[in-house]
């Protein structure tokens, strides 16, 4: 049986397409008890950001991908991309009895409240009295852009060499770290022989972390993924037309920032102490915000292929971030149902898949075992798992506190 949850009120079908799901027909459970679990703590999260770094940017095609997105102002589609960069009230649209461009109230590009006299989001570059020409838009190399926003989506930012970066130049409290451990980008740092250095004894005596600082010196170089996103108006050909252009970093190939190294620092993380055979450990991660400054684009005839071809210019300010998690393992005890499974290469595995088979294969019975209750005769309270619940519970899990939270009732 697959449940598909929703939030109450959703329509349009998305119980169908979100929600988890969950299949327990083939799994039994035990009855609820307390269980000992070991469980990852998170004793400190903080994040830290280096000062910004600006390096320049070329969008050379050998190394990004570039889409192109145009519209012209005059559209009368709902879905005009002008409403997107210029914003929806601006409402430029073609009045179709005259040859100019008006808004939605008849005014020249902008909409006035009616409670007010001056006209309100004037200042939205609608140009709506100065459009002319086609309805199409068909860039030259004399197009002029006008870049109004622009926007950068980090899809990845870390060290060009990983492995380079050494427990001496992560510290807590300036004592390095026992030893550091790269994770496919996620680092891990082991603290044990600096614990008594950095837990003071307030803290331990009242089973408290202690606050410490976190420091990682000398960070470089880097190297990112990213799409740069910028967005405006563009005049070709006498015709003003909205754009959208995406330059996004090919992929597996990272790019290099030419920025020199950095220090990151997240000044008050929490260290627990040792107990039970368990120490903490600290987990980080690296990251970066990024925008544009002063960018600009050019169109550069492509000898290759006798086209244009499309190119940032651009500053970039990147602020190197760095995620910063402590970790130390906790015992809990917990009052659940396990589920259970016989052990590998035993008979129970065998006569536990041959149990289901024919549970699949045989019918439901119900009421006093002589009869199929079939959809004509079956009582209204009987099911398969009135059957299921005659069994030994501990042993199929059909316990009423269990199946009903698992079972989805």
């Amino acid at each position: 049986m697959k449940n598909h949850s929703c939030p109450p009120g959703c329509t349009n079908g998305l119980s169908q397409i979100c929600g988890t799901s969950l299949d327990l027909d083939d799994l039994n459970f035990a009855e609820s008890k307390n269980h000992l679990l070991y469980v990852n703590k998170v004793y400190s999260k903080g994040e830290g950001v280096a000062s910004p770094l600006v390096f320049n940017l070329n969008t050379s095609p050998a190394t990004f991908q570039t889409q192109l997105l145009l519209s012209p102002l005059r559209s009368q589609e709902t879905d005009n991309l002008c409403e997107e960069v210029l914003g929806a009230e601006c409402n430029c649209r073609r009045d179709r009895n005259r040859d100019s461009i008006f808004d939605s109230n008849g005014n020249w590009g902008c909409d006035r409240d009616p409670n007010r006299r001056e006209g309100i989001n004037c200042n939205c570059n609608c140009n709506c009295g100065n459009v002319l020409g086609a309805a199409t838009c068909q860039l030259d190399e004399n197009a002029v852009f006008t870049i109004l926003r622009s926007r950068v989506r980090v899809t990845s930012f870390n060290l060009e060499h990983p492995g380079c970066l050494s427990p001496n130049q992560v510290t807590v409290d300036g004592f390095p770290v026992d030893s550091l451990f790269n994770f496919d980008g996620s680092y891990e740092a082991s603290v044990d022989s600096i614990l008594p250095d950095i837990i003071k004894k307030p803290c331990a005596e009242n089973n408290l972390p202690t606050k410490a600082f976190f420091l990682i010196s000398c960070a470089g170089p880097w190297i990112f993924q990213a799409e740069f996103i910028v967005e405006g108006t563009v005049n070709t050909n006498g015709t003003i037309c909205c754009f959208r252009a995406t330059f996004s970093t090919f992929c597996p190939t990272p790019i290099c920032a030419n920025i020199p190294v950095v220090n990151l620092s997240v000044p008050k993380i929490s260290i627990p102490c040792a107990s039970g055979g368990m120490t903490p450990r600290i987990v980080f991660n690296f990251g970066a915000n990024m925008n544009l400054l002063n960018p600009i684009l050019r169109l550069i005839p492509d000898s290759d292929n006798d086209a244009l071809r499309l190119v940032l210019d651009t500053a970039v300010a990147v602020e190197p971030t760095v995620d910063v998690q402590v970790l130390k393992q906790a015992l809990l005890c917990i009052n659940a149902c396990e589920a259970i499974f016989p052990c590998e290469g035993t008979d129970s595995e065998l006569e536990s898949e041959e149990e289901e088979e024919e549970e699949l294969e045989q019918e439901c019975q119900c009421g006093n075992g002589n009869q199929t209750a079939g959809a004509s005769n079956r009582p209204s309270n009987c099911s398969c798992r009135s059957r299921n619940s005659s069994r030994n519970p501990s042993v199929l899990g059909a316990n009423t506190s269990c199946s009903s939270c698992f079972r989805g009732f």
